[in-house]
């Protein structure tokens, strides 16, 4: 399987957005951005029949050879925004997220 294909996860930092004083700013609550190789994929009929109402026609399975270890909130591929459904990882170390296109 070729990984050819790039997305850009986007997650939010979970901590408390609070006033640190020794740095002077405010920390914690900021969106952080990760470009990665994946394999992406539209999502079969057999696998829409599988998850039932989870997938929709226009979703998408990202693949990735490296484990994705963050809570990711968003998936940005080919100027269209997709959120995570589920996520599976497999023991090799791979991992498989499956995501809806973000309707406007």
């Amino acid at each position: 399987m070729r990984y050819a294909d790039k997305v850009v996860l986007k997650y939010t930092d979970k901590t408390q957005k609070h006033y640190d004083p020794d740095l002077g700013r405010m920390v914690g609550g900021k969106e952080v951005t990760k470009t990665t190789a994946c394999n992406v994929t539209g999502a079969s009929l057999e696998l829409q029949a599988k998850l039932g109402d989870l997938l929709k026609a226009s979703s998408i399975v990202v693949r990735f050879r490296s484990p994705i270890s963050d809570g990711i909130d968003t998936i940005e591929y080919n100027g269209g925004k997709y959120k995570p459904v589920t996520v599976r990882s497999y023991l090799n170390g791979r991992n498989v997220i499956y995501a809806n296109k973000v309707v406007k």
